[in-house]
C-alpha cells in the first residue's frame, strides 16, 4: 500500500515526549525517503513565527523542504498569528511539524487540526488526576513491553505514584513520562524476561523523596488550599512522609527562585527567568507565569515566613504541646501554609499568627 500523502503541517505534542521523538524520527526519515532535505530545526523561543513562515515559503530546488520547530508552544495567540495566516494557503513543498509538550494556541491549533495533521502522544491536559495516572499506567505497561518485559497493571502503579510528579511545570515539560520510560528500559534489561515483580522495583526504582513536595509548592501558589492540606496530610502520613525540615528546605529552593523571577519586574519572560535563576525550558517558563500571577512582592514574604519556619520547626513553643511525636511540626507547618496561602491570594496573614 502506498503511504499516506504528508501533510501541509503537524502539531505533534503531549506529555509522552518519548513517543513523540519517535515520531519526530519516522516523520523525518519519511520526508528523506520521498527525496526531501534534512529538516530545517528551529526553536520557537527564539524564532518569531513569521521567520519560521519565511522559511516554509521559500522556494526549494532539493524536494520537499521539512521545517521541524521545537517548543511550539512557546508562542502566545498574537506571536503564532502569521503562521495561522500561512496555514489557510500552506506551500505545497514544505512540511511544517511543530513540536511541544503542551497543546498550540487555540487558532494555531485549530488551524493545524483542519488539515488533519494533529499527532497528540499523552493525556489531555485538562485530565482529572485520576485519569491521567491511569494513562501512565498504560503508558509505562506500554515502554516495559517495547523493551521486551512484562509487568501487571497493579505493579505499573506502583511504580507510577512513585516516580509521578503531579504538577503543572511537571506535566507541561513531560518530566514523568520521561522517568517511566527510563524505568521501563531498565526494569526489562534487570527482570531478563521475567515479569518484573515487587521486588524489582523496589531495588531499582528510586521514589521521588521531592515529588510531593514539588506538587505543594505548585499548589501554595496557585491558591489551592485544599490541595494544600492534602499534600501535607500525605507528606505527614503516606507511604513515603517526608520530614518536615526536608519540605522547609525544598518550598525555600522553590519560593527563592520565584522571588528572583519576580524581581525582574512585571511580565518577566522565561529567558529572563532563566538566566536569574538558572531554572531552564519549561519550568523557567512556569516559574514567570507564577511569578506574574502572584501578587508583586508576595514571593519574598512568602520566602521570609518560610525562613520563619525553620525557626518555628526547631525552637517554636508550639512543639511542647504535642500529644504525640511529630504534632508541633505538623501544627507549625500547617500555620506556615495557611500564611503561605493567604499571600499567594494577596491577603495577609495575622501579625498575631505564630511565625509572626
Amino acid at each position: 500500500m502506498a503511504p499516506e500523502p504528508l501533510k501541509p503541517a503537524y502539531a505533534i505534542w503531549g506529555e509522552d515526549r518519548a513517543t513523540i521523538d519517535r515520531a519526530v524520527s519516522r516523520l523525518i526519515a519519511r520526508v528523506e525517503r520521498d527525496g526531501g532535505m534534512p529538516p530545517e530545526r528551529v526553536a520557537a523561543e527564539e524564532t518569531p513565527a513569521a521567520d519560521v513562515v519565511a522559511a516554509c515559503e521559500a522556494l526549494s530546488f532539493g524536494g520537499l523542504r521539512l521545517v521541524l520547530v521545537e517548543g511550539a508552544d512557546a508562542w502566545k495567540a498574537a506571536d503564532a498569528a502569521p503562521l495561522v495566516k500561512y496555514l489557510e494557503a500552506p506551500n505545497e513543498g514544505t512540511c511544517l511539524a511543530m513540536v511541544s509538550a503542551g497543546p498550540l494556541t487555540p487558532a494555531l491549533h485549530g488551524a493545524v487540526v483542519e488539515l488533519g495533521g494533529e499527532l497528540r502522544y499523552g493525556p489531555d491536559p485538562k485530565a482529572k488526576r485520576g485519569e491521567r495516572v491511569k494513562w501512565l499506567v498504560d503508558h509505562f505497561r506500554g515502554e516495559v513491553a517495547r523493551a521486551g518485559g512484562s509487568v501487571s497493571p497493579a505493579l505499573a502503579r506502583t511504580v507510577v505514584e512513585r516516580v509521578m510528579v503531579d504538577s503543572a511545570d511537571a506535566r507541561k515539560a513531560g518530566l514523568t513520562a520521561m522517568d517511566l520510560a527510563r524505568e521501563a528500559e531498565k526494569l526489562a534489561a534487570y527482570a531478563d524476561g521475567e515479569p518484573v515483580s515487587a521486588e524489582m522495583i523496589a531495588a531499582i526504582v528510586p521514589a521521588h523523596p521531592d515529588a510531593k513536595v514539588y506538587e505543594l509548592a505548585d499548589a501554595i501558589t496557585s491558591g489551592n488550599a485544599p490541595q494544600v492540606y492534602d499534600l501535607l496530610q500525605d507528606l505527614a502520613t503516606g507511604d513515603h512522609p517526608a520530614p518536615p525540615i526536608v519540605m522547609q528546605v525544598q518550598l525555600a529552593n522553590r519560593f527563592r527562585s520565584l522571588a528572583q523571577a519576580q524581581a525582574l519586574g512585571p511580565n518577566p519572560s522565561p529567558d529572563a527567568v532563566s538566566a536569574a535563576t538558572g531554572v531552564k525550558g519549561y519550568p523557567a517558563r512556569i516559574l514567570a507565569e507564577q511569578a506574574q500571577a502572584m501578587p508583586p512582592g508576595a514571593a519574598q514574604q512568602a520566602l521570609a515566613r518560610i525562613a520563619a519556619l525553620e525557626l518555628d520547626l526547631r525552637v517554636s513553643a508550639q512543639l511542647d504541646f504535642r500529644r504525640s511525636p511529630g504534632d508541633g511540626e505538623r501544627l507549625v507547618l500547617e500555620t506556615a501554609a495557611r500564611d503561605l496561602l493567604a499571600l499567594a491570594r494577596g491577603t495577609r496573614p495575622s501579625p498575631g499568627d505564630p511565625g509572626h
